[in-house]
């Protein structure tokens, strides 16, 4: 049942609610993890599963936990709405399985002998309906709730395909009636946990199963140990132990009713579509499977599973809309905190509906083929605190309300079609600790208030359309490292506040417009870290700074493509010990390089590592003196 009409039948359950809450007993509540993929917590233990194969007393508190929740003597505005829904999609899909059970086979009217043939009878996979009260055989009646799974799922004509995941997961668990526990298709409380049994034998079926990393078990051997798939009849038993860098972790874990809580199927080797029966795991609140070859398009089904928290299928081969309506429109999940789609090939735009995703706090879906702009509604998610978008066809401007993001630490939408001026209600968000707007068409200035972000790391807005001048509230920047401002419009001088950056390893400030002087305050035990100083191609005047060689750590220092003069100052014994490559090319330098610098030239004195060295020392075509004498360039230009 789709997510709208769960929603049209919230009326109707309400007076139930209230008429039996004073009746019904405290009802167990659904705990789930998943955790972030990141910060996975290792040392959590797993909490005990049982099966569900005693009737009476398990009956009983499945009952009470599917269609008597408890809100005693409550008054109607203190009812969860989110989970009346969960327990209405729980009683639904159960009264539809046990409708093609319980329902009794029609009476056929009288029919004339049958005309001889020669041709074959057909197979259906439509269900021979059996009623409990008067069973058939067990085969009957997992067919019939097999197919009514299929029918809510909208996959009936798999069944009719004997290669197919879902015919080869129904022929797997018919099986199952003649083993010496059989299975059980009858009890009401099995019939959940059979339909989650169906659904993860046709995701081993439909994602190569038999080649998983972990968890295969190609021979199905029922008598396999824990962590084996398609073994034993508890289910919550086959999730393997995975021990990797990250820690540990199950690939599968159910909550003590028996439903599947969380799938961790990640670098598994997974090879095939998702299939839509993943819609039958309701209680499930963490999917990630990355780091695998899925493909195609994501299952509509991912609507039916209301607790879901996380998932994650990075760095897989999946196409198709990555929003849709089922999930991310006005009836989609509520329940939301880390979605993570990078590095597929979906396709669509961003919904409105989005800014229904309050709880989340991680939302990934960078290098794909998303167009269609930010919508406004991005505003309302303010718990996220990373939102990745690079590498896609988004267009449009950032809207203001990115300013409500309070919570916001990281957003990364380089390489997109960005257009507009960085709003300044931007810098309203005081925990950025790495901003990523690089490669896009953003235009207007670097606000001044760009000053308050005391946690900023990174602040990369290369290659825009950046111009005015570069706010000298840079240097309130105790906690930057790297600094990306190239490739821009930028006019004026290079603040001599950059001084104070004590924390700095990278800037970049080539191919602008900046004039001035080189500040002395760039060079020096002050800023101890900095390896990188790109000011090339700008029209910077005046002479190097004395200083420069006082840089106890920079590799790389490009001045070229300047309007520079004078002389290159020598440097001190025990300067530029680090120092790799140097640009002064293209300038109006003159007279000799001094033999200081030379030193440092190819381990020349011990710990010299300068490499590259470019001067203007190429004599001029119609000859006479070079521009530069140098005896130790690697190479030169007129």
């Amino acid at each position: 049942m789709s997510g709208r009409l769960r929603g049209t039948t919230v009326l109707l359950a309400i007076g139930a609610l209230l008429a039996s809450a004073s009746a019904t007993n405290n009802v167990g509540g659904n705990d789930g993890g998943g955790g972030l993929r990141r910060k996975r917590t290792t040392d959590k233990k797993q909490q005990q599963h049982r099966r569900l194969t005693e009737a009476d007393g398990v009956d009983q508190e499945l009952a009470s936990r599917f269609f008597l929740p408890s809100k005693a003597q409550a008054e109607l505005d203190e009812i969860d709405m989110r989970e009346l829904l969960f327990q209405m999609n729980v009683e639904m899909n159960l009264e539809m399985s046990m409708s093609f059970i319980t329902t009794p086979a029609p009476t056929k009217a009288p029919t004339p002998s049958p005309t001889q043939s020669t041709d074959a009878p057909s197979i259906s996979t439509m269900p021979t309906l059996t009623n409990c009260d008067n069973p058939g055989t067990c085969q009957n009646r997992l067919r019939d709730q097999i197919f009514a799974v299929s029918v809510r799922m909208g996959t009936t004509e798999a069944l009719d395909d004997p290669n197919s995941p879902q015919s080869q997961a129904r022929d797997w668990i018919l099986e199952e009636c003649d083993a010496t526990i059989p299975i059980d298709p009858c009890t009401a409380s099995q019939l959940i946990l059979n339909e989650q049994r169906y659904g993860l034998a046709v995701m081993y079926y439909g994602l190569g199963g038999d080649s998983w990393n972990a968890g295969a078990n190609p021979g199905q051997d029922a008598a396999a140990g824990p962590g084996q798939w398609m073994s034993g009849l508890n289910y919550c038993e086959w999730g393997a132990e995975i021990t990797g860098t990250g820690g540990s972790f199950k690939q599968l874990v159910c909550d003590d009713l028996g439903n599947v809580l969380n799938l961790n199927l990640q670098s598994n080797n997974m090879v095939g579509q998702i299939p839509p029966e993943i819609g039958v795991f309701f209680a499930m609140t963490s999917y990630i499977s990355f780091f695998n070859a899925q493909s195609g398009p994501l299952p509509s089904t991912l609507g039916y599973i209301l607790p879901l928290e996380t998932f994650d299928v990075e760095s897989n081969n999946l196409d198709g809309p990555l929003f849709q309506p089922e999930y991310a429109g006005p009836d989609g999940l509520k329940e939301i905190v880390n979605f993570r789609a990078s590095l597929n090939n979906f396709v669509g735009t961003i919904p409105a509906e989005i800014g229904q995703w309050t709880k989340t706090q991680n939302l990934w879906f960078a290098d794909n083929q998303i167009t269609g702009t930010i919508p406004t509604e991005i505003g309302s998610l303010a718990e996220m605190g990373a939102f990745l978008f690079y590498k896609n066809k988004i267009s449009g401007t950032i809207p203001p309300g990115i300013g409500n993001l309070n919570k916001l630490t990281w957003i990364d939408c380089e390489e997109n079609q960005i257009v507009g001026t960085l709003p300044e209600e931007f810098y309203s968000n005081l925990e950025l600790e790495e901003v990523i707007l690089k490669s896009n068409s953003i235009s207007g200035s670097v606000s001044s208030k760009v000053g308050d972000l005391s946690k900023l790391g990174t602040f990369w807005v290369s290659f825009n359309q950046l111009s005015a001048t570069i706010p000298s509230t840079f240097g309130n920047l105790a906690n930057l490292q790297e600094l990306e401002l190239q490739s821009n419009r930028l006019t004026g001088t290079i603040p001599s506040e950059f001084g104070t950056m004590g924390s700095i390893d990278f800037i970049s400030l080539e191919s602008n417009l900046l004039t001035g002087k080189i500040p002395t305050e760039l060079f020096g035990t002050n800023l101890g870290g900095l390896r990188i100083l790109y000011l090339n191609d700008n029209q910077l005047t005046g002479t190097i700074p004395s200083n420069y060689g006082s840089s106890p750590r920079l590799k790389d220092l490009w001045l070229s493509d300047n309007l520079l003069t004078g002389t290159l100052p020598i440097i001190s014994e025990g300067e530029f010990l680090f120092l790799e490559e140097l640009l002064i090319n293209n300038n109006d330098f003159t007279g000799v390089v001094d033999e200081s610098v030379c030193l440092v030239r190819n381990n020349t004195i011990p710990g010299g590592q300068l490499g590259v060295f470019h001067a203007d020392c190429q004599p001029p075509p119609n000859g006479g003196q070079p521009q530069i004498q140098c005896s130790c360039c690697t190479a030169c230009f007129v």
